[in-house]
């Protein structure tokens, strides 16, 4: 239940209207759903309003729906940080013991979801208030999650936050209705122009003609939060102000290469510590065919790791 983004003010730029909409259904015990593609602010707007919702009850954040199983176990431990009573357990001062036993007196999904179901529905008997539960990524809901995730929300308030698409699965529908739609739509020109100086001055960077550079951030991000931030990151500045083969999916590649070529650099040491061993094995077999082999797939992996990983890596 960490906080997976840094700097959520800076991508919540423009969304005010949709954080007070968030407020007033958590408020009014109105579970809510933000709605809108990737990049668009979701994950930002749940840490921001956090703070505000935790004033008012218990508060827990979970990053997503699916596996059902795990969210279930991230609910329970969420609940008895906050010492929220579960029928039948007496916490001790050991998380891991208590997970253990309950895992032991409920041993799948189903007995799991009824275990929580019934622990906030004494823990509402006792005249507290509802938790908020703010689930990051819903948008892999099942139709054998919907009739437990039901009862849980007539126990506490939820904040999902999903694709469009999600909204329109069968199996979901009833979930749906009992919620309260919040869309992020693409910021305004004038909004996205204050998140551009934003992490401008965050990531500091420098630009030869930075008026111009702001300008075709503005234009190229299409109003796309996560889209602007990307941009920034992993485009060079002269690509941006020459707009050189950089579309709106083009940021996302790069960063998507600069992660691809971080990843290939354990393939090549695997291999040279392959080839080590096979120059041992011929070394003491006395088979020095196989030691010079060996010898020279270490030199390779070593000369050629440099060189991959450049081929992922967006050019400047």
């Amino acid at each position: 239940m960490t906080s997976p983004s840094p700097n959520p003010e800076f991508e919540f730029v423009g969304r005010k209207q949709e954080g007070h909409a968030l407020l007033r259904a958590a408020h009014a015990q109105r579970s809510a759903v933000l709605v809108a593609p990737p990049g668009y602010g979701k994950t930002a707007l749940l840490q921001v309003v956090k703070p505000a919702l935790e004033e008012r009850a218990v508060t827990l954040y979970l990053e997503k729906l699916a596996p059902f199983s795990s969210f279930l176990l991230e609910l329970f431990k969420g609940l008895r940080a906050n010492r929220v009573t579960l029928e039948g357990l007496t916490y001790s001062a050991s998380e891991s013991e208590d997970l253990k036993s309950w895992r032991k007196s409920h041993t799948n999904a189903d007995q799991q979801a009824r275990s929580l179901v019934q622990g906030l529905k004494a823990y509402r008997e006792r005249g507290l208030a509802r938790p908020f539960v703010l689930v990051d990524e819903c948008s892999s809901v099942t139709a054998s999650m919907v009739p437990w995730l039901l009862m849980l929300e007539e126990q506490c308030t939820f904040v999902f936050a999903v694709h469009p698409a999600t909204l329109y699965k069968s199996p979901a529908k009833r979930l749906w209705a009992r919620f309260e739609r919040i869309d992020l739509p693409p910021l305004s020109p004038k909004e996205s122009k204050e998140l551009v100086n934003l992490l401008c001055s965050h990531y500091r960077v420098v630009a030869e003609d930075e008026r111009q550079y702001k300008t075709n951030l503005v234009s190229m991000s299409g109003g796309i939060p996560g889209e602007v931030n990307r941009l920034i990151r992993f485009v060079s500045a002269g690509d941006i102000v020459r707009r050189k083969q950089v579309g709106t999916s083009y940021a996302q590649d790069s960063a998507g290469s600069n992660t691809r070529a971080i990843a290939i650099a354990p393939v090549f040491l695997l291999l040279a510590a392959v080839f080590m061993i096979q120059k041992y094995v011929s070394l003491a077999r006395g088979e020095m065919d196989g030691y010079v082999a060996a010898g020279v797939g270490i030199a390779l992996s070593m000369v050629f790791m440099p060189f991959a990983r450049k081929l992922f890596l967006a050019r400047d």
